[in-house]
């Protein structure tokens, strides 16, 4: 039994302050698109977790995510035989797109399937809130709401179909570290202000994607950004080379170009991939998801 799992994209990413159990609170919009790993599920006679695949910076490994949802799965249900489970990879990672997060969701859903436990979505998303935060929102994907740490999601109407280019450059970024330089206030306290979330949610409920590429905002692009000058300089070549606007996904560093046009989108990615100046850049084309179209492939 196999699924796709896809990445994902912030449209928005507020960061209200840090708390006190050392996360920070957030505010963001979060989107699925139509780039995927794979990952495929067998029973096994044997006991335990059997992971493979992989690639060198997501080994298959007990540090891997995809491992640690199958092993607290097979806890929480109580089941004491075991799976065998393949991951292909083609997420980029620390990219800021949470292809490992996307993994761990899928594996759930998967052995939800596989071993007949019933679980629901609200279920599967409750036992993906102990793996990281982005899990919970990757069991159900679409558009959605993400506040508290990440993990308590509110749907929202699925944003109007766009395409993107996603480029990932030779280098990766630690999450806890743009965060912690990021300086946030203690949560509560600090200057309350409007975010780029509302805008964004905003532009959704409009169903328009003017003012939703107008609306779309991070505010961890100023660090990730600030240590790397050559994402600036990326995203002004996306809007040069035709995008309507170009964003940091996550904590980055991957830069997303935005356009409704798919040969928009073909031909920006074509003149990334074709540059010196970018050499050693991973570029992809992809669509945005709605949660009706689900992973399954």
């Amino acid at each position: 039994m196999q699924m796709l799992a896809p990445a994902k994209i912030n449209l928005s990413l507020d960061v209200l302050g840090r708390r006190d159990d050392g996360y920070h609170q957030v505010s963001m919009v979060m989107q699925t698109i139509a780039l995927f790993d794979r990952v495929h599920v067998e029973e096994v006679s044997r006991s335990g977790v059997f992971l493979s695949g992989g690639s060198s910076e997501a080994p298959p490994d007990r540090s891997n995510l995809v491992y640690r949802a199958a092993a607290l799965v097979l806890a929480r249900a109580g089941r004491t035989g075991g799976v065998a489970i393949d991951l292909v990879k083609n997420i980029p990672v620390a990219a800021g797109l949470a292809g490992g997060s996307s993994d761990a969701a899928i594996t759930i859903k998967l052995m939800n399937r596989l071993l007949g436990l019933g679980w629901s979505l609200a279920e599967m998303e409750a036992l993906a809130a102990e793996l990281g935060s982005d899990v919970p929102f990757l069991i159900r994907g679409g558009t959605a709401l993400a506040s508290g740490r990440g993990e308590q999601l509110t749907a929202l109407p699925a944003a109007p179909t766009f395409w993107l280019v996603v480029v990932k450059p030779p280098f990766g970024a630690s999450t806890p570290r743009v965060y912690q330089a990021l300086g946030a206030p203690p949560y509560p306290g600090g200057q309350h202000r409007e975010g780029a979330t509302a805008k964004v949610m905003a532009a959704l409920a409009a169903g328009s994607y003017g003012a939703l590429i107008a609306a779309v905002g991070n505010d961890l692009e100023q660090v990730t950004i600030g240590w790397h000058q050559e994402l600036q300089e990326l995203k002004e070549a996306l809007v040069r080379h035709g995008c309507d606007r170009a964003l940091m996904s996550g904590s980055g560093p991957t830069i997303l170009g935005f356009t409704e046009h798919e040969d928009v989108a073909r031909q920006a990615a074509q003149a990334i991939e074709q540059s010196a100046y970018w050499s050693g850049y991973g570029v992809w084309v992809a669509k945005t998801l709605t949660e009706q179209e689900g992973n399954e492939g």
